[in-house]
């Protein structure tokens, strides 16, 4: 039952994430990135899964004590871009990752108010934060 209700809970997590972003997702990147990102999470056993959830956390916890004096070019926030990357690298693996690609990612999250919300929320100035450093440590 536990491995049952595990891929239940990857499925709607790529359900979901089709529903609010998938035509977006697709439009912008394309039909085999989303579908690779899809497999991938499918593909996920619950430690990975488990993995990625405890990298967000902690992504969240960083940015709450860092954002509000942090220097984003500190290395505190050298350690925040790249809890960020890893976070990234469960979704999008090692082969689609790219520096280049993290810098873009985190200027789309500063024009786009949907990621603003999701990190202004966990601090005030959270998205400003974590784009400057990764900015400053992602090359």
């Amino acid at each position: 039952k536990d491995t049952e209700r595990f891929e239940g809970l990857k499925r709607q997590a790529v359900e979901e994430n089709e529903r609010q972003y998938g035509a977006e997702a697709r439009r912008n990147y394309g039909d085999t990135a989303v579908d690779e990102v899809n497999a991938r999470v499918q593909g996920m056993t619950e430690e990975q899964w488990q993995q990625a959830q405890e990298l967000s956390r902690q992504i969240a916890g960083t940015l709450r004590r860092l954002a509000p004096a942090g220097d984003p070019a500190g290395p505190e926030a050298a350690a925040l871009a790249d809890l960020h990357r890893r976070w990234l690298c469960c979704y999008w693996g090692q082969k689609r990752y790219s520096a280049q690609a993290h810098r873009g990612l985190a200027r789309m999250y500063l024009a786009d108010a949907r990621f603003c919300a999701y990190y202004d929320a966990i601090v005030p100035g959270g998205t400003a934060f974590l784009c400057a450093a990764i900015e400053n440590h992602i090359r």
